[in-house]
């Protein structure tokens, strides 16, 4: 097996079956499972949401969305006059 075959096997099972619960105060929700985004305070959490994010933008911004990063913060926009453009930007977020 090739390394980078390791690197995502290891990946992916880095990523499967993880699971959130929530506690305000003294409650806590129900457990559920993670069906997209990183573990939050892992090491390489940071790097997988870059390349995340990244991909993003340039998918967005082929297709007419302006779109601004900075950190772990992301602002899409673009000017809407019609339902057209409504219709435009809902399908740029359907694609990813």
């Amino acid at each position: 097996m090739e390394y980078w075959e390791t690197l995502l096997q290891w990946l992916r099972e880095f990523l499967t079956g993880c699971t959130h619960q929530t506690r305000v105060r003294f409650s806590l929700s129900s457990v559920t499972q993670l069906l997209s985004g990183v573990v939050q305070g892992s090491g390489i959490g940071p790097l997988l949401f870059l390349s995340y994010i990244n991909q993003l933008a340039e998918i967005l911004g082929h297709v007419g969305i302006n779109v601004k990063l900075f950190a772990d913060d992301v602002k899409l926009y673009m000017q809407i006059v019609n339902s057209c453009d409504t219709a435009k930007l809902q399908h740029a977020l359907d694609l990813y």
